[in-house]
């Protein structure tokens, strides 16, 4: 789900970076497994308008980085501290283009989230099934208008939206995980 045209470089190659965590929220409903994504406004200073999961950048009076993904669940989507049981880690991604190393947070609800939506950090909540996530249709190429231009990227196309760049590289992580499990 890379890119073409970027390298997954650990971010001590670069020396500065900013920690950041995301809360992969998982749920069931409907006899299926969901997640939840967010769109980010048009207006944000970094990825605007793109698919991503709830989270931000670590503040310095941030504990740990699952306080930062929780902390910001709430922020963002108004889902309690408490509301997730934390399962555990994915893989950092580091996004070169915006600084950031990205630590999924992995978090598990036994009912359909209560969502209060911060329009100033999000335009729309997104559900996709883990159904969905798993289908080999659900995979293509889109072309897109980068910082570094335009390009072909990788992602999943669910529900009618194009999830790609560090997002859909967590997708795949944990797309790959229930793999095994299945």
């Amino acid at each position: 789900m890379l890119p073409p045209g970027r390298i997954l470089q650990h971010p001590s190659e670069q020396g500065h970076y900013h920690e950041s965590a995301v809360l992969i929220l998982l749920f069931p409903s409907e006899d299926q497994l969901y997640i939840c994504l967010i769109r980010r406004p048009t207006t944000m200073k970094n990825h605007a308008g793109q698919i991503a999961f709830p989270g931000g950048r670590k503040e310095k009076d941030d504990k740990n980085l699952i306080f930062t993904a929780l902390r910001e669940a709430e922020e963002e989507i108004g889902l309690g501290r408490e509301s997730a049981e934390i399962l555990g880690l994915l893989s950092p991604v580091y996004v070169q283009v915006s600084d950031f190393l990205i630590t999924p947070v992995l978090g598990w609800m036994t009912h359909n989230p209560e969502i209060r939506m911060d329009s100033g950090e999000v335009d729309e909540v997104i559900y996709i099934s883990l159904e969905a996530l798993l289908n080999p249709a659900n995979l293509c190429e889109r072309e897109k208008e980068t910082l570094t231009g335009r390009i072909k990227v990788p992602g999943y196309e669910i529900d009618g939206n194009f999830i790609w760049g560090a997002t859909a590289m967590m997708l795949t992580e944990l797309a790959e995980i229930f793999e095994d499990q299945l």
